[in-house]
């Protein structure tokens, strides 16, 4: 009973959504870059880093279009 279909990509509008909630997340991403090419690490949080990387996957996503699940 398998019902999922890996080649399906997701529809256009969630697509849309998911890049456009993704925008803050890359823009933490740019101020932690500039943070750490400062070498001002100590300020960074993991959170941040995590939050940053997670934008990056949701902006892969939402242009590929790959289901995760």
């Amino acid at each position: 009973m398998n019902t999922k279909n890996k080649s399906t990509k997701l529809p256009l509008n969630i697509r849309l959504l998911l890049g456009v909630f993704a925008i803050p997340s890359l823009f933490l991403a740019y101020m932690v870059g500039t943070m750490a090419l400062e070498g001002d690490y100590q300020g960074i949080d993991y959170f941040e880093w995590i939050y940053s990387l997670l934008g990056f996957v949701a902006i892969y996503i939402a242009i590929s279009g790959k289901r995760v699940f």
